[in-house]
């Protein structure tokens, strides 16, 4: 848990601008989403100018979060007093959206990444913790601040989205008690868990089928891993957005302790996303290829071709494994 003496003083520091743009990160999951659109809802019950941005559309699955629908995918105001990152480290992974965090006269970071740099004139910034949307109710409890129903249920959809519904290893007692909390606050556990989880498109669900269909594993069965194509995605006619929680799937295959999805999102562009079992840290792995995230989650993009990215990647992986 975060200092209380410091999250009492980044509240009130960002209590004294306006106006707010917050940035979720490309391919948003449902961390960044929520976690944003909880602090747009308290900031604007507060009487502040806010906007979210997201380069990348919401996927479906996260629409019925409250006030989903007015995140923008980019904006041409450069007058926000206030930059803010949400649940990102760097303004690399903001994508367009930077440009406007940047001309902001204050910086932000809200973040449960392992630190990366040290952006933000205002950092709230917990490792330890499941998601951000962790740190968020912290910094709301810390100041006393009213977190209605539309907050909890934007909050337990962060939480139970990055725990993968309570089931990934970053999961602990906090979690939990503050998903106890968010639940008396109105937030419901059950109707959010199926929105996220339960109710993909056929689509999705064919392209999980190709997926699985394509299944690799190296001789010693350490690392197993998919690849989606172009052709994949038009023949079914998908997005990236479909590929969601794929990886999850592969990592169910019984002995890997690596799981990776390849997807082909454009001629010579690879989006890469890991996990793993077993205490490996695929983070190390994904920062060799200018990406990150957790010790059990990462992700990057390789441009090089489908066949090119696997060998790279799962070469990188074998040779950490080995050290």
């Amino acid at each position: 848990m975060m200092n209380q003496e410091n999250l009492k003083q980044a509240w009130q520091r960002l209590l004294e601008y306006g106006s707010f743009v917050l940035a979720c990160h490309v391919r948003p999951d449902g961390d960044t989403l929520g976690s944003a659109l909880a602090v747009a809802h308290v900031l604007r019950k507060l009487g502040k100018d806010v906007v979210v941005i997201c380069e990348d559309i919401v996927p479906d699955n996260y629409m019925f979060m409250p006030d989903a629908e007015t995140i923008l995918t980019s904006t041409d105001r450069r007058d926000f007093e206030v930059g803010m990152l949400v649940d990102s480290e760097a303004t690399k992974r903001v994508g367009s959206a930077a440009a406007a965090l940047e001309s902001a006269a204050v910086n932000v970071c809200i973040d449960h990444h392992v630190p990366n740099g040290e952006y933000g004139d205002i950092r709230a910034v917990d490792p330890g913790a499941s998601a951000t949307a962790v740190v968020i109710y912290e910094l709301f409890e810390a100041n006393n601040v009213e977190i209605d129903q539309e907050a909890a249920t934007q909050l337990m959809a962060a939480l139970v989205a990055d725990t993968g519904g309570f089931r990934f290893g970053n999961t602990n007692t906090r979690a939990f008690e503050i998903a106890a909390k968010l639940t008396a606050l109105g937030a419901d556990p059950s109707t959010i868990y199926r929105s996220i989880f339960e109710s993909k498109p056929i689509k999705a669900a064919l392209l999980l089928g190709r997926a699985l269909n394509s299944l690799e594993m190296d001789d010693h069965e350490r690392v197993i891993w998919s690849g989606i194509t172009q052709r994949d995605l038009t023949e079914l006619g998908s997005t990236d957005a479909d590929t969601d929680s794929i990886v999850n799937q592969i990592g169910a295959v019984k002995g890997p302790q690596v799981a990776i999805l390849f997807r082909e999102t454009r001629p010579g562009s690879i989006r890469i996303s890991l996990r793993s079992r077993g205490g490996y840290d695929v983070d190390r792995v994904a920062r060799v290829f200018g990406g990150g995230g957790h010790k059990a989650a990462a992700g990057c993009t390789v441009h090089a071709s489908l066949e090119e990215a696997e060998k790279m990647v799962v070469a990188e992986v074998l040779k950490w494994m080995e050290s």
